[in-house]
C-alpha cells in the first residue's frame, strides 16, 4: 500500500532538523504561486540514529512512494556512497535516490555545508585563526567534531545557540531540552 509520501532517510537529529527546516523554508517561499507551492506534507523526514542502521529501517520503504537517503560523506564520499549502495541493494532504491553532504561529490557532512554558506565569512575567519593558534601549542590535541564546534559558534555568535537546544512543541504540551528540534509534519497547512 502506497501513501504517495517520499520517505527520506537520514544520519542523525540535525540533518533532520536541518531538512524539515528546509522543506518548510521552500513551502512558504513567495517565489511559488499558492495553487503551486512545495509540497512538503509529501515528505517524511526519518533519522535512522547513523548510517549503521539503515538496513533496519529498510522495511518502512513499502509504505511510500519513494525513498531518498540524505547521509554525510565524511571523509570519503567514495567508499560511503558504495557501501549505502551495498545495504540498498536488494531495494528499488537507485543511486539517484542517495544524496551524501555537502555536494554529493566532496568529503564532508552538513556542517561542511552550513559553513560554506554561512553569510558572515569573518566569524568562520575568526574561528580558524583561534584553530590555528591552538595547532601551534605545544600540547595540542586535534578537536573532535570541529565543523559542528565551529558551525554552533557561528550560532551563538548571533545569540542561535538555542535554536538546537530544544525541542518545538507546537501543542505546548511538553518543552523539554532536545539536540534535535521536532515539527509536527501532521500540523501541515491544506
Amino acid at each position: 500500500m502506497t501513501n504517495k509520501e517520499t520517505l527520506i532517510f537520514v544520519e542523525g537529529p540535525s540533518d533532520r532538523l536541518f531538512l524539515e527546516v528546509y522543506l518548510l523554508y521552500l513551502y512558504f517561499q513567495e517565489k511559488f504561486p499558492i495553487q503551486e507551492k512545495f509540497p512538503i506534507k509529501n515528505f517524511k523526514v526519518q533519522n535512522v540514529d547513523g548510517k549503521n542502521n539503515l538496513h533496519k529501517r529498510l522495511p518502512e520503504i513499502e509504505k511510500y512512494d519513494k525513498t531518498l537517503i540524505i547521509f554525510d560523506a565524511d571523509k570519503n564520499y567514495e567508499d560511503n556512497k558504495k557501501e549505502i549502495l551495498k545495504v540498498v541493494s536488494k531495494t528499488p532504491i537507485s543511486e539517484e535516490q542517495i544524496f551524501l553532504f555537502p555536494n554529493n561529490q566532496d568529503d564532508g557532512d552538513l556542517e561542511t555545508l552550513l559553513l560554506k554558506i554561512a553569510k558572515h565569512e569573518e566569524f568562520i575567519n575568526c574561528f580558524e585563526s583561534y584553530l590555528d593558534c591552538i595547532e601551534k601549542k605545544e600540547h595540542y590535541k586535534p578537536i573532535k567534531d570541529i565543523r559542528k564546534n565551529m558551525l554552533y559558534a557561528y550560532l551563538e555568535a548571533f545569540g542561535l545557540e538555542k535554536f538546537f537546544q530544544y525541542t518545538w512543541d507546537t501543542e505546548k504540551k511538553n518543552n523539554k531540552k532536545s539536540l534535535s528540534l521536532t515539527i509536527k509534519m501532521e500540523m501541515r497547512l491544506r
